[in-house]
C-alpha cells in the first residue's frame, strides 16, 4: 500500500513538472516571438547585429525561429536579415545555414539571398554563396533572372554584381563565363541591351559582356542572338558611358576576323564616324577611334568603306587638330596608320585634309609613345605613294625624323624612324640616294652592326645607293670600314638580307662604265668575302642568290687579277665553274636568266682568258637572249643587248659582227626612245661600258648618232642620267669623230663641259679633247651658260619632292637639241653574208641613217629598214 502511494505521488509530481516546463516553453516562445516597433523579433535583432551565439540559442530553443519572418513590410527570414549586413555577419549566416536555413526563401519583394546581396552591394557574400557549390542551389540562375528585371535599380545592381564576379584576374578571363553561358546569360544580356531599361543598367550589362567577350564561345553566342546589331544601334546612345563600352565590345568582337566583315556590313564604320562628329568627350573618342582602326585594319574592302563615308578622313583630322589628350592622340595615330596602310585613296585624303602637318608636330613632343606612333603613321601614309611622299617632304617631315634618329640610340626608335625615312624615299633612286646621304654613311654603317634585321636591310640598301652613280660615296664608305659588316651579312639566315648585302658589295666594287674600285675589291677579298660569295654561288638553294653572287663575284674580280685567282682557288674546293652559271641561262625564272647573262658578261668583259674558259665549257647560244631581245620591257632588251655585244666572240650560233651590230643598235634605240629615266641611265651606262671595250665598238656607237643623244641627256633633271651620259661621252671622246662632235656641242653650250668635268673626275677623258677645248677658250670667247640648266649639285628635299610630284603626274620635259632624233620605219633588215636560216629578232624603231658598223674586225651594213638579224 505504501509503495502504491509513493508511485502515485511520483507520477503526480512529474505531471506537475511537465506542465510547468510546457508552460515555461510556451512563455519563452511567446517572449522570443515578441517584436519591437520595427517588426523585428529577438532572433532578427541578434541576426542583424551579428550575435551568432544568441542566434544559435534561439534556434536550439525553438525550430520555428529558423524561418520566423519579420513583422514589417519585408517579411525577411533571419537568414535574409543576416545577409543584409553582408560579409561581416558570415558567422551568423553559417549557423543559420547549418540549422537548415532555406536559401531559396524570399521576402515580400520576392528578394532572396541573391537579390539582397545585389541590392546591398555584397558581392563578396555572393562569391561566398557561389563557392558553397551546392548542386541543388546556384546563384547564377537567380542573378540572371534578377538582371532581366524591368526595374532599373534591380537590373543595374544585378549587372554590377555579375560584372564584379566575372572581373578579369591578371588579365585573364574568369572561368565563371561558363556559368553564364550554361544559364543563357548571353541571350539575357542582349535582351537587356535591346530593352528600354535605363542607360546605367545597360552600362553594367556591357561591362559584364566585356569581361567575358574574348572567349570564342561567348563571341559566337553574342553574334547568334543578334548582339552585333544591338551594339551598333547603341552607337547612337546619348550616354557617354554606354557609347564607350559599346565601342569596346565591338572592338573585342573585331579581334576575331570572322566577325569583322559582319560588323562592317551592318554599318558600324559609318556609325563610328558619326560619333566622332557629334561627340567631343576624349574618353569616348579614344574607344571610337580604336574600334574604327581595328575594324579597318588589314582589309582593303573596309578601308574602302571608310573612304566612301563623306568627310570621314576630315573628321579624324579635325580631332587631331584640336586634340590635347595623350591617350586620344595615341589612338588617332594607330587608327590612321591602319586606315592608310597600302590604301592610296586614304593616304591621299589624309594629306589633302592637312593631317600631315599635325603628325609632323607630334614627332617633336616629349611623349615617346606618341612620337613613335606618329612615326609609324607617317610610314603608312607615304608607303608606295609618290604623291604623299612629296607632300610630306614639302611639309618638312625629314628634319624632325632625322633629329629623332640622331638623338636616340634606342633600337625601337631607330627601327621605326629609319623605316619611315626609307619609305619616304620611295623607289626613286634619286630620292633614295638623297635620303641615304641625309642619314650619313656613318649611321648607315652603324645600322649594319646593330641587332635589328630591319636596320640591317636599310643599312645595306642605303650603302648600295650611295655607292651607285657617277658621284658616289665609295671612298667614304671604304674609309669608314663599310665593307666588312656587309661581308658579315653574307652569313645571315635571312635570304633578303643576303641578297641586299650581295648587291651592295657589287655596287661598292664596280661603278658606271664598269670602272672598278680596286680598294673595295681588295677589302672584300681580305674580309673573306670572295670565299663567301663563291659558297653562296655554289651551295645556296636559292637560284636568285646563286646568280646575284656570281654577278658580284665578277664585279669584285673585274680588272683585278689577284681576286680572279682567289676565285679559282676557292672554286677548287667549292666546285666553282662557268657551267653553273651557264645552266642558269635556261632557268624558268626570267630574272635568273638575265642575271646569269650579266654575270657571264661581267666575267668576259675585256678578259679574253675568261671568255675562252666560258667557251670551253659550252659557251652561250644566241637563242638564250631571244626572249629578252624581243621583250616589251626595255630593261630586259637593254641588258641582253649589252650581253651579246660583250660575248659576241663566244656566241657560236651567230656571227660576231651581226651580234655586235644588233646589240649596239638596240641599246642606242632604247637610249633615243625611252621615256624612263632609269632606262636612260642604264642605256647610257651600257654605252659607257662598251665605249672602252674592243676595237670597232666605239666607232659603231659614234656612227649610229649616239653622241648627240648623250649630250641631250646631260640636260636631264636626274643626276644618274646626266652622270652616265657624261661618262659615256668621256670614253667616246677618244674617238676622233666623237671628239669633234662633242667639242662643237660644248662650244655652243659651255654647260656641257662643266657637266663633263663634274661627273668624270675619276674616269678617263681624251687628252686631245681637253687640249682642243683649251684652244677654243684661248682663240675666242665662249657664250654664257643659258639659264635653266640643271643644277649639278644635290638639291634640297623640297625641290626633289616637287620633281617627284611632277613625275607622278606624268609630266616630263624633253631635253633640248633633239631635232636630229627622228623615227624611221619600225621594220628594219640587216643584210649579211650569213648562209644560215633566218630567225627574226624584233628591234625597237631606230633613228639612224645608213651606217657601217665595224665590230671586232667584222663589218655589217645597217640600213634604216633593218628589222631582223639573220641568225642560226
Amino acid at each position: 500500500m505504501r509503495g502504491f502511494k509513493a508511485a502515485v505521488q511520483t507520477t503526480l509530481i512529474n505531471a506537475r513538472l511537465t506542465k510547468s516546463v510546457q508552460t515555461t516553453g510556451a512563455r519563452e516562445r511567446r517572449k522570443m516571438n515578441q517584436v519591437d516597433e520595427s517588426g523585428l523579433a529577438h532572433i532578427h535583432q541578434a541576426a542583424k547585429k551579428g550575435y551568432f551565439s544568441s542566434v544559435e540559442k534561439f534556434l536550439k530553443a525553438s525550430n520555428d525561429q529558423l524561418e520566423f519572418e519579420t513583422q514589417d513590410d519585408l517579411h525577411d527570414t533571419p537568414l535574409l536579415v543576416a545577409v543584409r549586413t553582408g560579409m561581416q555577419n558570415i558567422d551568423t549566416i553559417n549557423i543559420i545555414i547549418e540549422f537548415g536555413g532555406n536559401l531559396e526563401a524570399t521576402n515580400s519583394q520576392n528578394h532572396g539571398v541573391v537579390e539582397i546581396c545585389c541590392m546591398e552591394g555584397h558581392t563578396d557574400l555572393l562569391q561566398y554563396f557561389d563557392d558553397l557549390n551546392r548542386k541543388e542551389w546556384s546563384i547564377w540562375s537567380r542573378l540572371l533572372k534578377f538582371c532581366s528585371s524591368e526595374l532599373d535599380d534591380e537590373a543595374e545592381s544585378a549587372g554590377r554584381a555579375i560584372s564584379t564576379l566575372t572581373h578579369k584576374v591578371n588579365n585573364e578571363v574568369s572561368p565563371k563565363w561558363k556559368n553564364l553561358l550554361d544559364n543563357n546569360g548571353i541571350g539575357i544580356f542582349v535582351k537587356v541591351i535591346k530593352s528600354n531599361i535605363g542607360e546605367e543598367a545597360k552600362a553594367e550589362i556591357l561591362k559584364c559582356l566585356i569581361n567575358i567577350l574574348e572567349v570564342t564561345e561567348v563571341m559566337e553566342q553574342v553574334v547568334n542572338v543578334g548582339g552585333v546589331e544591338a551594339l551598333i544601334k547603341h552607337l547612337k546612345s546619348t550616354s557617354n558611358t554606354v557609347l564607350r563600352l559599346t565601342c569596346v565590345c565591338l572592338r573585342v568582337l573585331c579581334s576575331n576576323k570572322s566577325y569583322t566583315e559582319l560588323i562592317a556590313n551592318q554599318g558600324a564604320i559609318q556609325s563610328l564616324i558619326s560619333v566622332t562628329v557629334r561627340n567631343n568627350e576624349s574618353r569616348v573618342l579614344v574607344e571610337v577611334v580604336n574600334t574604327l582602326g581595328t575594324l579597318c585594319a588589314d582589309s582593303e574592302v573596309r578601308q574602302d568603306m571608310f573612304s566612301s563615308v563623306q568627310d570621314s578622313m576630315q573628321s579624324l583630322c579635325h580631332i587631331l587638330e584640336d586634340c590635347m589628350d595623350s591617350d586620344l592622340l595615341l589612338a588617332l595615330c594607330h587608327c590612321l596608320a591602319r586606315i592608310t596602310t597600302h590604301h592610296e585613296v586614304n593616304q591621299n585624303n589624309f594629306v589633302a585634309c592637312g593631317g600631315s602637318h599635325y603628325l609632323i608636330m607630334l614627332t617633336d613632343i616629349k611623349n615617346r609613345e606618341i612620337q613613335l606612333a606618329a612615326v609609324d603613321t607617317i610610314h603608312m601614309v607615304v608607303e608606295n605613294n609618290s604623291f604623299t611622299q612629296a607632300r610630306l617632304m614639302e611639309d618638312g617631315v625629314v628634319g624632325p625624323l632625322i633629329n629623332l634618329l640622331n638623338k636616340s640610340k634606342s633600337q625601337v626608335v631607330q627601327e621605326k624612324t629609319a623605316g619611315a625615312l626609307w619609305a619616304l624615299a620611295g623607289e626613286s633612286p634619286e630620292e633614295r640616294r638623297k635620303m641615304a646621304s641625309t642619314m650619313g654613311v656613318n649611321l648607315l654603317i652603324d645600322f649594319l652592326g646593330s641587332l635589328s634585321r630591319l636596320l640591317h636591310l636599310i643599312g645595306c640598301e642605303g650603302i648600295g645607293v650611295l655607292a651607285q652613280g657617277a658621284h658616289n660615296e665609295k671612298d667614304a664608305i671604304a674609309r669608314t670600314s663599310g665593307v666588312h659588316p656587309l661581308v658579315r651579312l653574307l652569313k645571315s639566315e635571312e635570304e633578303y638580307l643576303v641578297l641586299s648585302a650581295v648587291r651592295s658589295l657589287r655596287h661598292l666594287c664596280l661603278g658606271v662604265g664598269y670602272l672598278p674600285h680596286t680598294h673595295n675589291q681588295n677589302t672584300v677579298s681580305q674580309a673573306r668575302g670572295v670565299k663567301l660569295l663563291v659558297a653562296l654561288m655554289t651551295l645556296s638553294s636559292d637560284d636568285m642568290i646563286q646568280v646575284e653572287a656570281a654577278l658580284t663575284l665578277a664585279s669584285v674580280a673585274l680588272g683585278n687579277q689577284s681576286v680572279m685567282r682567289e676565285i679559282w682557288q676557292a672554286g677548287q674546293h667549292l666546285e666553282f665553274n662557268y657551267t653553273r652559271i651557264l645552266a642558269h641561262l635556261h632557268s624558268e625564272n626570267q630574272a635568273v636568266r638575265l642575271l646569269a647573262g650579266s654575270a657571264l658578261a661581267a666575267f668576259a668583259y675585256n678578259n679574253m682568258t675568261e671568255q675562252q674558259l666560258i667557251a670551253a665549257e659550252g659557251g652561250v647560244r644566241f637563242s638564250c637572249f631571244l626572249d629578252f631581245l624581243q621583250s616589251e620591257e626595255e630593261y630586259f632588251r637593254c641588258n641582253a643587248a649589252f650581253q651579246i655585244v660583250v660575248m659576241a666572240r663566244i656566241i657560236p650560233d651567230e656571227e660576231q659582227a651581226m651580234a655586235s651590230a644588233a646589240g649596239i643598235k638596240i641599246i642606242v634605240d632604247i637610249l633615243n626612245t625611252s621615256q624612263s629615266l632609269a632606262i636612260q641611265a642604264l642605256a647610257a651606262d651600257c654605252i659607257a661600258r662598251l665605249a672602252h671595250t674592243r676595237a670597232g665598238v666605239p666607232e659603231a656607237i659614234v656612227a649610229i648618232g649616239c653622241v648627240e643623244r648623250l649630250c641631250a641627256l646631260m640636260y636631264s633633271e636626274q643626276a644618274q642620267v646626266r652622270g652616265s651620259a657624261a661618262i659615256a661621252l668621256a670614253y667616246l671622246s677618244f674617238n676622233h669623230t666623237a671628239e669633234r662632235q662633242l667639242l662643237n656641242k660644248c662650244r655652243c653650250d659651255p654647260y656641257l663641259i662643266k657637266c663633263l668635268n663634274y661627273y668624270t673626275a675619276k674616269h678617263k677623258i681624251s687628252r686631245k679633247f681637253k687640249e682642243e677645248w683649251r684652244h677654243y677658250k684661248r682663240i675666242g670667247g665662249l657664250p654664257r651658260i643659258p639659264t635653266g640648266r640643271p643644277n649639278l649639285v644635290s638639291r634640297d628635299y623640297r625641290e626633289l619632292a616637287l620633281a617627284a610630284k611632277s613625275r607622278h603626274k606624268g609630266a616630263s620635259s624633253k631635253p633640248p637639241d633633239t631635232a636630229s632624233v627622228r623615227k624611221s620605219d619600225s621594220s628594219q633588215e640587216l643584210n649579211g653574208n650569213s648562209q644560215s636560216r633566218a630567225s627574226k629578232v624584233s628591234t625597237p624603231a631606230g633613228n639612224s641613217e645608213d651606217v657601217l658598223l665595224v665590230a671586232g674586225g667584222e663589218v655589217a651594213m645597217l640600213t634604216p629598214s633593218t628589222s631582223a638579224i639573220a641568225v642560226e
